[in-house]
């Protein structure tokens, strides 16, 4: 009896499968592959972020709300002792502190990236540890 029960169940996959509907019996849903959304870049604003952004004003307003993880200051403290906030940079200019972001308006902004002060470093040279907000414009 088992024996017979499982050839039952072997046939009905079988023929199941063999149909002409790639094996799915007719009037059954296809299972769809889950759509992936692509992954955000933790230090990076991108230009379809900025679109979205429709309540910004500047682009202070806009790493305040969005990514304010960059304003923080990093643990790299200075002869003073304070830590270290970020400096911004427009299209590899030197900006100031972050305060600098409230003069960017947004439309011209292409992409704004964080640099953590030893990535910085190494892209920018000489900047005595500090990280830095990069803001690339079209």
């Amino acid at each position: 009896m088992r024996t017979q029960i499982i050839l039952t169940a072997l046939l009905t996959v079988t023929a199941a499968c063999s149909g002409g509907s790639g094996g799915v019996p007719a009037g059954s849903a296809v299972p769809m592959p889950a759509q992936q959304t692509p992954r955000r870049d933790a230090n990076v604003i991108t230009r379809a972020e900025i679109d979205q952004a429709d309540w910004a004003t500047n682009a202070f307003d806009l790493v305040q709300r969005l990514r304010p993880s960059f304003m923080r200051a990093s643990g790299t403290t200075g002869i003073s002792g304070a830590a270290r906030t970020a400096m911004v940079r427009l299209n590899d200019q030197d900006m100031g502190d972050f305060g600098a972001l409230r003069q960017i308006t947004l439309s011209s902004v292409q992409e704004i990236k964080y640099y953590s002060a030893t990535d910085a470093t190494a892209k920018f040279g000489g900047l005595r540890g500090r990280p830095v907000i990069h803001v690339t414009t079209k």
